[in-house]
């Protein structure tokens, strides 16, 4: 069809043909009304057609553009050509093939910042346009639950109302939202409440895990569930089962005073598989107790890969998780641990946005592109990418989004991310590069370390020129309001070490920031990021006062 050059599509294409002609457009006669509303297009005199060929593509004529295949894809990709040439589409035909039937994102809303409506559709219009298919929002204790409403009421839960919008503003875009649910360990926001600490395995109900030696705590797990396969009409369910160490070790072990963890986890986790399976839907949950993964003891970590033998893990899909920047090669030896024993599932890279106020982009990139390749070498279902928030979640959400767009173009594309972030986001590379900047491990680890920790414990840290070297690159710089925050961290830290930093610049930085939450999110969980910033200003006063 004419001369090869590069389009900027998300992933790349497995074709594309380009003439160099581009063709004015005015608008759509007909289009997905839906997606015409939410990306703002215009009524015009362009026809959109839907033709019979093999695959998913778009062939783009003078005031037509054909269509077949995935319709929400084909719509992705349009949108995508009207930001290479505004009020312009090229005449170009775009085939295109994804490996990955499974394309999805992974939120935690449940560790301090829980985002508004708004914040939830702006995720999903973008995670269409880079043609993921599935959103999953982790809630442990958010989730609208009718016979428990004292659950999450003072951590900004999610309503009924606000949940049903989610999900259906994805649906409409044909995004499948589904919940990500604890309901074996990480259930601190739920046992430390009075009513429920009865049901707590250790006798300290903040560690987090159910006793599933208590018939009626077990019972309570499941009234959870059903209530969230009651709401939800998603296929897939995650029902969690991660990270429950410290299961068998307390209240049930005082009953018989033999280690029964793995027993009990098997028991609980069969009979949730059972009612997730008998509402039609396919459930989901995480792979590291069934292969004993972090568990130090040897002993202990053998009777916990015992489990992986048994057959019940056929009926889920295992979301296979590590965030590490490890090599292919172990990540290979990571994903034949299931796929060896014809077990289905995802893999789960991490974005290591999780206790820091910026993700770290050269340890997430790492373990994306690993994980992922591993995953494409082995061949499984997909992938389902993860966001994090312990600590309080500082991380702004829309510090996310070129990871999201690099991970599905690592997925489905080449891997180079970079130009088509220019593409979609209108950023200049300069931006693009103090992004990257931020984005250093010896920036994005030590932001919070720096600001909250006394100087006398940060000031020799090996970082510091790197600190520089990026507020350089930044100094003058026009920057979106969220990079201009860590720049303004990384002035105030590099202050601090120097013996200039200030009251005022921590509460000035604290102003900023709420600012940025408040604009993302519900207003619960503020308080003790806010909190910090005062508190690191109090003792920064409190060090002049000394002379120390």
């Amino acid at each position: 069809m004419g001369k090869e050059i590069q389009i900027n599509i998300v992933p790349e294409p497995k074709g594309i043909s380009f003439t160099s002609r581009w063709f004015k457009f005015d608008g759509f006669r007909e289009f997905p009304d839906f997606i015409m509303k939410e990306f703002g297009l215009k009524r015009g005199s362009w026809e959109f057609k839907e033709v019979k060929e093999k695959g998913i593509g778009v062939r783009i004529r003078e005031n037509v553009v054909e269509w077949w295949g995935d319709e929400r894809i084909c719509c992705a990709t349009i949108l995508q050509l009207l930001k290479q040439r505004e009020g312009y589409l090229p005449e170009v035909e775009v085939r295109e093939e994804f490996t990955f039937k499974f394309r999805g994102f992974h939120l935690d809303i449940a560790r301090g910042g829980v985002p508004k409506v708004s914040t939830f559709k702006e995720i999903l219009k973008w995670l269409f346009l880079l043609k993921y298919n599935y959103f999953a929002i982790y809630l442990e204790d958010l989730f609208p639950w009718k016979k428990y409403p004292q659950i999450g009421a003072k951590r900004g839960r999610l309503t009924e109302d606000e949940l049903k919008e989610v999900i259906n503003y994805g649906a409409k875009l044909g995004i499948e939202v589904f919940p990500s649910l604890e309901l074996t360990g990480h259930m601190e926001n739920i046992l430390t409440l009075p009513e429920f600490r009865k049901y707590s395995e250790w006798h300290r109900p903040s560690e987090g895990c159910l006793d599933l030696s208590n018939p009626e705590a077990k019972e309570f797990a499941y009234e959870l569930l059903e209530e969230v396969l009651d709401l939800f009409p998603s296929k897939y369910i995650h029902i969690g089962g991660d990270e429950t160490w410290a299961l068998g070790r307390g209240k049930s072990l005082n009953k018989t005073w033999k280690f029964e963890g793995p027993r009990l986890y098997l028991e609980h986790h069969t009979e949730m598989v059972k009612r997730v399976k008998k509402r039609g839907k396919v459930p989901m949950m995480w792979g590291d107790m069934l292969v004993g993964m972090y568990l130090r003891d040897e002993k202990e970590r053998e009777m916990w890969s015992a489990l992986l033998e048994s057959d019940i893990w056929r009926e889920v899909i295992i979301a296979n998780w590590d965030y590490s920047p490890r090599d292919v090669e172990y990540f290979i030896n990571k994903v034949k641990l299931f796929s060896e024993r014809g077990y289905t599932q995802v893999v789960c890279p991490g974005f290591n946005n999780w206790n820091r106020y910026y993700p770290d982009f050269d340890v997430a990139l790492k373990n994306v592109r690993n994980f992922i390749t591993a995953a494409k070498q082995v061949g499984v279902l997909g992938f389902l990418v993860t966001a994090w928030g312990d600590d309080g979640e500082e991380c702004l959400f829309s510090f996310l989004y070129p990871l999201l767009l690099a991970t599905v173009e690592i997925a489905e594309g080449k891997g180079n991310w970079e130009s088509k972030w220019l593409t979609l986001s209108g950023e200049s590379k300069k931006t693009l590069s103090i992004r990257k900047a931020f984005g250093k491990s010896s920036i994005s680890n030590y932001i919070k370390r720096v600001l909250f920790q006394p100087r006398s414990e940060v000031a020799k840290l090996p970082i510091f020129e790197d600190w520089r070297r990026a507020l350089e690159l930044a100094e003058e710089a026009q920057l979106p309001e969220d990079l201009a925050f860590i720049r303004d961290c990384l002035k105030l830290g590099l202050m601090k070490i120097e013996g200039k930093g200030t009251v005022s610049s921590y509460l000035r930085l604290a102003v900023n920031y709420t600012n940025l939450w408040l604009k993302e999110r519900k207003v619960e969980g503020l308080d003790r990021i806010v909190r910090r910033f005062w508190g690191a200003a109090g003792s920064l006063e409190l060090e002049k006062t000394l002379g120390t």
